[in-house]
């Protein structure tokens, strides 16, 4: 008789297996092309074995929107930043922002984001992973930035710079699309410049706009 734990362990290999199977899928094939079916052929399972932890392709999706945010957190928090100060922690997060968006498993979400556009389920799912995702970069920057975080427009900004980041790389994906846009250190610069500003300053402008 197999051992509880022994048993847990395979549940967690298969579901682990499963998901990462449909992230790829997603990657390479697209959401209409992905199917429980190839799901578990990727994965090396049956699609009996399949479908006891996910009956549908929506519960696959959700579960690996769910696995892909959790990965994509992991990611940012994977390496501390170490810098002298504040300006170059601001440089080394958009960098670190950068790199995260241009993950191999990126194009899954950002695949999800189209499929989410007309299909209410999984818009509730990306909606969500959206949510969780942001609050953790806007958390992580206040913590690497508590000077630049004390501007009333701070989470703005980090808003701003997600949004040209994220839309930046879904342009780039497009062949020959990637030279309709600055190169990423020259966006950089103009990002950063909307990091480092004197925070007296920004408060008092603020005061002003009142």
């Amino acid at each position: 008789m197999k051992s509880p734990r022994r048993q847990a362990d395979r549940r967690a290999a298969t579901v682990t297996a499963l998901l990462g199977a449909t992230i790829d899928s997603l990657v390479e094939v697209g959401y209409a092309g992905t199917t429980t079916r190839s799901v578990a052929e990727r994965a090396g399972v049956s699609q009996g074995a399949q479908q006891h932890y996910f009956r549908t392709k929506t519960d696959l999706v959700d579960a690996a929107m769910i696995r892909l945010v959790e990965q994509l957190v992991a990611d940012a928090n994977a390496q501390p930043i170490d810098a002298d100060n504040e300006a170059e922690r601001a440089a080394a997060l958009l960098d670190r922002l950068w790199e995260i968006h241009n993950l191999p498993i990126t194009p899954a979400v950002f695949e999800l984001f189209n499929v989410a556009r007309t299909d209410p389920e999984i818009a509730t799912q990306v909606k969500a992973a959206l949510s969780r995702g942001m609050d953790a970069i806007r958390t992580i920057a206040h913590a690497l930035l508590p000077t630049f975080a004390a501007r009333p427009d701070f989470d703005d900004t980090i808003d701003i710079i997600v949004a040209t980041v994220r839309g930046t790389v879904i342009i780039a994906a497009i062949p020959g699309a990637d030279t309709l846009h600055s190169p990423w250190p020259k966006l950089k610069e103009h990002l950063l410049a909307q990091v480092i500003t004197d925070p007296a300053v920004a408060v008092s402008s603020a005061a002003h706009t009142i």
